[in-house]
């Protein structure tokens, strides 16, 4: 996958059980502020109007406090009402000791109250995806 750098919607078949969707990224890609408006219309279009979403996986950068953009994005995210679990991507770029430290300082700028699922996990490397594959399977 090539994730943070998606400009369209990309669909993956998995096993014909389900679809993983990537929609665009917004994040630290090099787009101008226009073509990040679109995209952040284009994201709240699908995440509101699409009825076969089962559970949205919102990834955020682990060594970054989250942006501007990651507030948007999570609140439109619980403005959705759908389920979704918080990704905390690049686990593998600081020290194991160190994760859940990171991990729990996202949550508590994006979700102080703690009361929605944060994950560290690492696409590269492919660290912590029991626990990541343990909650998508509960919506599958």
């Amino acid at each position: 996958m090539n994730l943070g750098k998606t400009r369209q919607i990309n669909f993956y078949n998995i096993d014909n059980l389900f679809y993983f969707v990537d929609l665009p990224g917004y994040g630290f890609s090099k787009m101008s502020k226009t073509e990040q408006k679109q995209v952040g219309k284009f994201i709240e279009d699908y995440l509101f109007n699409r009825a076969q979403i089962s559970l949205i996986i919102f990834l955020v950068d682990i060594r970054h406090e989250p942006t501007d953009n990651d507030k948007l994005m999570y609140n439109y995210i619980i403005k959705s009402k759908l389920p979704f679990i918080v990704l905390a991507n690049k686990a593998d770029k600081i020290a194991s000791t160190k994760v859940l430290d990171y991990v729990t300082k996202i949550q508590k700028i994006l979700n102080p109250i703690e009361d929605n699922i944060f994950i560290p996990f690492s696409c590269e490397k492919k660290i912590y995806t029991e626990a990541v594959w343990n909650e998508i399977s509960k919506f599958i």
